[in-house]
């Protein structure tokens, strides 16, 4: 396992990755996501500023006009939530515990905008790994030829598990916080030794407890990764990414378009 370190003003970023699996051409544009650190900082968001409404924060209006609402039914699963956009490169996105499909809605938007599907969900009880197996075997029937899976908190943990679990693999795993277990303690580490495709993971430097579990599940991970430190902040989950204007949902976008492109 070989470690690139990249500094950023935002992020303390380490990236380990196979050897030959990136080039220059590939690589983020680091240099303008660290302009852009101060004013769009989750950590500066201040207390008059959460007082405007969501769409002069920017934040995303959830469900937006152009998200599309769906329901299925799969023997004792009930999935419902809403999509975005129209391609056959789909980001299957994971709220956090008592979250909702509108957790992620700023990364959605984004991401739609690089040229993805974006599909929000939950269930009448709590997102499992199966469930989420479910969904993505759901969207290979109706035409994704790329399918990542993006999930904050357990959503995040429950990215990992499922990811190991799908067979054809997906293609990328995003996990903002995850949480130190999916279904049972210890299940998200083993999970992450058993996926070897690209993985982004992401906590605040003293998050309580979270930043040991990135940690944690970037050391087992065997394969191409990052493993973003955000410095000063016990920001969470979904936190992150609240704003398609986030640093954080620029590294996340970035880092997917790579990872495809280098699979193909």
């Amino acid at each position: 396992m070989r470690i690139l370190a990249r500094p950023l003003c935002l992020l303390t970023v380490a990236v380990l990755a196979a050897a030959g699996c990136s080039s220059a051409d590939d690589a983020p544009d680091t240099t303008s996501l660290a302009r852009s650190a101060s004013p769009a900082s989750p950590t500066d968001t201040t207390a008059a500023e959460d007082t405007l409404p969501p769409a002069a924060q920017g934040i995303e209006e959830c469900p937006g006009p152009r998200d599309r609402p769906f329901a299925l039914r799969r023997g004792d699963d009930r999935i419902h939530g809403h999509a975005r956009g129209r391609s056959t490169r789909v980001v299957v996105l994971t709220h956090q515990f008592r979250g909702s499909p509108c957790d992620l809605s700023g990364l959605a938007a984004a991401l739609v905008a690089h040229g993805w599907r974006a599909v929000s969900w939950t269930t009448d009880t709590s997102p499992t790994p199966h469930t989420l197996r479910l969904l993505v075997e759901h969207e290979r029937d109706r035409g994704a030829r790329t399918v990542v899976l993006a999930g904050a908190s357990a959503g995040g943990a429950t990215s990992v598990v499922a990811a190991a679990g799908i067979r054809p693999r997906v293609d990328a795993v995003v996990a903002l916080s995850p949480s130190g277990y999916a279904m049972e303690p210890g299940d998200v580490v083993a999970a992450a030794g058993r996926w070897s495709g690209p993985l982004l993971v992401v906590a605040g430097a003293v998050e309580p407890g979270f930043a040991d579990v990135a940690r944690d599940v970037a050391a087992a991970h065997d394969g191409d990764e990052e493993l973003l430190l955000v410095p000063d902040t016990a920001e969470h989950g979904k936190d992150y990414v609240r704003r398609r204007t986030d640093p954080v949902t620029a590294r996340v976008v970035a880092f997917l378009g790579a990872s495809v492109r280098l699979r193909r």
